[in-house]
């Protein structure tokens, strides 16, 4: 198979589920300092418990070692000849650069999360340290920022070539997204007062630059989708759920960011926190319904079948958007049974749905030669 950067849609997965276990336990257990580790489950190593530590920790040793593994694999390829320029020119494919970046900016967050939670004396250490991770946070803003103008002129501008975008096009918007709410992550967790205020200002960015081309995409997108009602092939399906994570991205880092600005830069966003995750979670449930019924058949004859193709990594982030809203809806605003129930069930079925599509990816499921 032909090597894309769309293989790092893996390691994201990864890095999502092994965030979900930690989201739950940050946010419904008992806890002594910042962060939640491993030491405040001393004495509670019931089913549940195990059940999420052997998830995360599973999850974030696929990710670190899918990180590795594809990060070679891409500096061969961008090393091989043309293959990288040729697919940089091509706007039906490019956006796919994003992946890597993505991927990378979820590396932030489990860092920040489930890294820190195996290791209680480098989770103390964490918010000192977070002094100098503004800096690789920076990079990667700017990175991201050369990418989205050095790709999006072969959007524009296509030498008469006509493209017909779908939802993957939205990758560098869920790129910008991780980028934020890694930034917010920096931002909360900084004790430095410089690093807080500079960590504000670039997350604020992110966002503002992330939900401007996500209006333009999207509209385009749901314009297109109307006009001309075409159904896309079986491997785009999948791609359409990318809108759920998306709006768990950015309603997150809304919601992390908003004390900080208020605190920092005198910017009162506390109100728009509250519209971002409720209103967002209820648009996202309404987005999956509307997928679910549209694409019912897709579920039921294609998803089982041993063909694999990189959107199918959507089902396990929309999983990861939805529970992580599902928890900050709980915590925040609605507390329920309901929302801690669903997030352990969207747990089991993520943790399920990615090692199905895991050993496709790998071959070990593979489509029977004739």
């Amino acid at each position: 198979m032909k090597y894309t950067p769309l293989r790092f849609q893996s390691a994201l997965a990864a890095g999502g589920l092994a965030l979900m276990p930690f989201v739950l336990m940050q946010f419904t257990f008992p806890r002594r300092g910042k962060l939640i580790s491993i030491d405040d489950l001393a004495g509670r190593y019931d089913l549940s418990s195990v059940f999420l530590l052997v998830v995360m920790l599973v999850s974030t040793v696929l990710h670190f070692y899918l990180i590795a593994k594809l990060s070679r694999e891409f500096v061969q390829w961008r090393q091989s000849g043309n293959d990288m320029r040729d697919f940089l020119a091509d706007p039906a494919m490019n956006v796919g650069i994003f992946s890597p970046v993505v991927a990378l900016g979820m590396t932030v967050n489990v860092i920040l999360g489930p890294v820190a939670f195996f290791f209680p004396e480098f989770s103390a250490q964490v918010p000192a340290l977070l002094s100098y991770g503004v800096y690789p946070f920076a990079f990667l803003f700017l990175v991201l920022a050369y990418i989205s103008v050095a790709v999006g002129r072969t959007w524009l501008f296509r030498d008469g070539k006509t493209v017909a975008f779908n939802y993957n096009w939205l990758l560098d918007v869920f790129a910008w997204g991780m980028v934020a709410l890694a930034g917010a992550g920096v931002t909360m967790t900084a004790t430095d007062p410089q690093v807080t205020a500079i960590g504000s200002v670039l997350t604020l960015c992110a966002i503002s630059i992330g939900l401007f081309i996500y209006g333009i995409k999207g509209m385009h997108l749901l314009l297109a989708q109307m006009t001309h009602g075409n159904v896309p092939a079986d491997p785009l399906k999948p791609s359409h759920f990318i809108v759920v994570p998306i709006n768990c991205l950015f309603a997150i880092s809304i919601y992390k960011i908003a004390a900080y600005t208020k605190e920092t830069l005198g910017i009162d966003i506390t109100s728009l926190a509250f519209t971002s995750v409720v209103i967002l979670f209820a648009l996202s449930l309404f987005w999956i319904a509307l997928c679910v019924i549209a694409f019912r058949d897709w579920f039921v004859h294609q998803f089982p079948k041993p063909e694999f193709y990189p959107a199918q990594w959507g089902l396990v982030c929309v999983l990861v958007g939805l529970e992580v809203l599902a928890i900050y809806s709980h915590v925040s605003y609605y507390p329920s049974l309901l929302f801690l129930g669903f997030s352990y069930l969207s747990i089991a079925a993520a943790a399920a749905i990615y090692g199905f599509v895991f050993l496709k990816f790998v071959g070990i499921i593979k489509q029977a030669q004739t």
